[in-house]
């Protein structure tokens, strides 16, 4: 991780470097062979010949180009009618300068310079003084070719992150589907006032995204005293940094109002228009029981529920229990019943004999403050059956560590977010009726008219006031993103 080290030594030479280019471009003129207008022309028709695939086939030429994103590149001189963007004379013009120091601080956005070979770039005005004639004009499109490949798949990254979300291997680069979307960004850029400012809205506008990214392009350019402090920790927090961006791009776009849960943080928001609406500790699944990263939406909730027991917890915690003991299904508010719906005598069943292959049975646990879902539960659809529930529990909340749930989410205050979601749909009146369903034990179920997007999301990194916030990865995940990222 030199170049972020690098990166951390030069934040305040990057300005000053960028303003001397213009004088370097000077005295480049007339130090080295000028390239003559001939020339320029000579390098806009081989570039036009290095992109004919009819001979090769598309996939080998773009191999032999070292075009990593070739069909976007395609798309892109295509719809420009092969006309150059980068290069001149001497080498780089000033957009493409602009466009290099976007690479070169792409730890900014939590990315790699190496990744889109900067430093190869960098150097090719200097390499050009070495070649003349056919060969000039051939290294001249190459490296305008490079330039936009790596362009292309920087802004790929920015919206959509490097890697795959289901399998984190590299998402490709560009394909037919997708090289004509892609090329059209940097076209868009490209016509901007500003192309860096341009290229750089391609990140995500997410709340989340947004505070990360800024808070860590603040301690990147820390003042003298912070900056000391932050180069023993650069390479670790960059690498938490950019794992969290790297889930952030894959997140779909928020809507303007939403629950999330962020699950190593222990904590459920409630955001509208981008503002705090109430904060909750929660309670989140166990190691070996993780609640999942999910997207949907709550559609209802019912108070004074009645807890039906999941299979795979029956015959894990309860059967094991009842073998030593079947008074315990009374002693806890529980109730067993066979295929048919009928109450089965837990004294009755021989549970030395049971075995969890031959566990018929369906056990429930009726309403009451007893009640493992507590008051209230929440629901919106998923496959993995988990929802958000009160508790009874309730000393559980003052805990450091809340990973400590069979996968559902425990909510510190339940009726806080109850209360909301009726509110927000105008039916004020209902609260005395939920109310008093939980004083009488009477199941109710609320169906809303407006169901609420909910995020169920794992990040471990987030900030507080502007400042980054480093949360424990309670299930291990950093580790396998950062070896699918880094190649570790």
């Amino acid at each position: 991780m030199d170049w972020l080290r690098s990166t951390v030594r030069s934040a305040l030479l990057l300005v000053l470097l960028t303003g001397c280019a213009f004088s370097l471009e000077a005295h480049s003129r007339k130090h080295s062979e000028r390239v003559t207008d001939v020339e320029m022309t000579a390098a806009r028709a081989t570039l036009r010949t290095l992109l004919d695939t009819r001979q090769h086939g598309a996939a080998a030429t773009y191999r032999q180009l070292g075009l990593m994103a070739g069909p976007a590149v395609q798309a892109f001189y295509a719809n420009q009618g092969y006309t150059t963007h980068w290069i001149q004379e001497t080498g780089w013009n000033s957009r493409a300068r602009q466009a290099l120091a976007l690479l070169g601080r792409a730890a900014d956005v939590g990315l790699s310079p190496s990744r889109y070979a900067w430093a190869t770039l960098q150097a090719f005005p200097d390499s050009l003084q070495q070649t003349g004639g056919t060969s000039r004009s051939k290294q001249l499109a190459l490296s305008e070719l490079r330039l936009t490949d790596a362009l292309l798949r920087y802004t790929t990254h920015l919206r959509q992150g490097y890697l795959l979300p289901e399998t984190l291997t590299p998402a490709p680069p560009a394909d037919s589907l997708t090289a004509g979307p892609t090329a059209g960004l940097l076209q868009q850029a490209l016509l901007a006032p500003d192309f860096a400012t341009a290229l750089l809205r391609n990140q995500p506008s997410t709340r989340a995204y947004r505070l990360l990214q800024g808070a860590w392009v603040r301690s990147l350019h820390a003042s003298p005293t912070d900056s000391a402090r932050l180069m023993q920790d650069t390479t670790a927090g960059f690498r938490r940094v950019a794992l969290n961006l790297e889930r952030l791009r894959w997140a779909a776009p928020a809507d303007s109002e939403y629950a999330v849960v962020n699950i190593p943080a222990y904590r459920l928001q409630l955001i509208r228009n981008g503002q705090v609406i109430q904060t909750h500790r929660v309670i989140v699944g166990k190691p070996e029981s993780p609640t999942p990263v999910l997207s949907s939406r709550i559609v209802v909730f019912v108070t004074s529920p009645e807890w039906r027991v999941p299979y795979s917890i029956a015959v894990r915690e309860f059967l094991p229990a009842l073998q030593r003991d079947p008074s315990y299904l009374y002693d806890n508010h529980y109730r067993m019943y066979d295929g048919r719906g009928r109450q089965i005598n837990p004294w009755r069943v021989n549970w030395q004999k049971m075995t969890p292959e031959k566990f018929p049975y369906a056990i429930r646990q009726r309403a009451g403050s007893f009640n493992a879902l507590g008051s209230v539960v929440f629901y919106f659809p998923n496959q993995q059956t988990v929802f958000l529930h009160d508790t009874p529990a309730r000393s559980a909340f003052s805990r450091t560590d809340r990973a400590l749930s069979h996968g559902c989410v425990r909510v510190e205050k339940p009726f806080k977010l109850a209360e909301y979601l009726l509110r927000r749909e105008n039916r004020v009146k209902e609260l005395t009726g939920m109310y008093q369903s939980v004083r009488e034990q009477e199941k109710q179920r609320f169906d809303l008219q407006r169901s609420l997007t909910i995020y169920l999301r794992y990040y471990t990194c987030e900030t507080d006031n502007g400042r980054l916030v480093f949360l424990p990865d309670i299930y291990h995940q950093d580790s396998l993103l950062a070896a699918a990222l880094f190649g570790q």
